[in-house]
């Protein structure tokens, strides 16, 4: 490319980034949009405004920063805010295990290093992992849950639910509980009411656009509908944020609870559909979070917070699995990445150095 022409595109763009300045995430810097007009390989992979390009070589990256995180600070020194504040675990040469999912991520919680993926940039019914998103506007609403809610007949819209009668009342926290552990569709519904509303669909996607997943859209609270649609890679970033709920912790990672209907004086006994956090077969995992999802047109998903034992934060991964075959393949496969990303990798991190190109 001429020295002429080079000007001339880098001038196109930076007057084209002002017009769209308020568009581009506030994290994005200078400098990485200076490399930007500079590569043709981003600008083919990345929109003006730095998001993905769906079936480009971005693949499963969201955006261009996420792009520095993940590559681009390790190719330039002046893109060392988007280092890691850890080192990543060193790379491993032994490939990823079969599994039967047909979209997975792997990723080190502690960098957010990628650590293996399969088609993780394909949009993907989520179905009930939808209701992290829903369980993130309840929290961040200020709803006192220790408030009364009441679950009403048009709060069933099939699958999971809570065996009620219209009007049957609980506790916002017991609802909580309910749609978390037992992945109840009428608990989401009727916590989405007091959270927004008929706006909570829009409030859905409002923070998934703030948390710069844009390829994920919501159509419901309680992931019912194959519309709601997300990426593996996407679902992981939304886990993330959803996982450092202390509330959210405490009962994805409960094997069963009662919740007390307080119109009808019963208790009704939510089991987690989450079968990692207490099926002896895996033992020799300790979940610090996670969230299941079945509908017939997406097989078995689930995202899953875990580490080899409770004290080695050190090797605590997020591990995304859509499409499996089964129930028992869902945990299998997310167990056995799990395991392989712990066995492979060099997790002794030293100190994080910063490549000048």
């Amino acid at each position: 490319m001429g020295v002429m022409h080079a000007t001339k595109v880098a001038m196109k763009f930076f007057l084209f980034s002002l017009l769209l300045f308020p568009l581009i995430s506030s994290a994005a810097t200078d400098p990485l949009f200076e490399i930007y007009a500079q590569r043709i390989d981003l600008q083919k992979s990345f929109d003006e405004t730095g998001v993905a390009i769906a079936g480009s070589a971005a693949g499963f990256l969201i955006d261009l920063e996420d792009w520095a995180r993940q590559y681009g600070w390790q190719e330039y020194n002046e893109l060392a805010v988007y280092a890691p504040s850890v080192d990543p675990p060193s790379n491993s040469s032994t490939p990823a295990p079969s599994v039967t999912a047909s979209h997975y991520i792997v990723i080190d919680k502690a960098s957010g290093a990628v650590l293996a993926q399969k088609d993780a940039g394909a949009v993907w019914p989520i179905a009930s992992i939808t209701k992290l998103m829903t369980t993130d506007l309840l929290l961040n609403s200020g709803v006192n849950l220790d408030a009364i809610v009441s679950v009403r007949s048009i709060d069933d819209v099939g699958g999971a639910k809570l065996w009620v009668n219209d009007g049957t009342t609980f506790s916002v926290r017991d609802l909580l509980a309910a749609m978390l552990i037992g992945s109840a569709n009428n608990a989401a519904n009727a916590l989405s009411r007091i959270t927004a509303g008929n706006d909570v669909v829009d409030e859905m996607n409002a923070r998934a656009e703030e948390l710069g997943l844009h390829r994920t859209t919501f159509v419901d609270p309680a992931g019912i509908d194959p519309a709601n649609i997300s990426t593996a890679r996407e679902v992981a970033e939304l886990a993330k944020t959803v996982f450092a709920h202390e509330e959210v912790h405490q009962l994805t990672t409960t094997s069963s609870k009662y919740i007390y209907a307080i119109s009808d004086g019963q208790w009704r006994r939510m089991k987690n559909t989450n079968w990692l956090v207490y099926y002896p077969e895996y033992d020799d995992v300790w979940v610090t979070a996670g969230k299941t999802g079945y509908l017939d047109e997406s097989g078995w998903n689930l995202v899953v917070q875990m580490r080899p034992s409770k004290v080695d934060e050190n090797r605590e991964v997020i591990v995304v699995t859509f499409g499996s075959t089964s129930r028992q393949e869902s945990f299998n496969d997310t167990e056995a990445l799990a395991q392989w990303a712990w066995e492979s990798f060099d997790w002794d991190r030293g100190a994080l150095e910063v490549a000048t190109r």
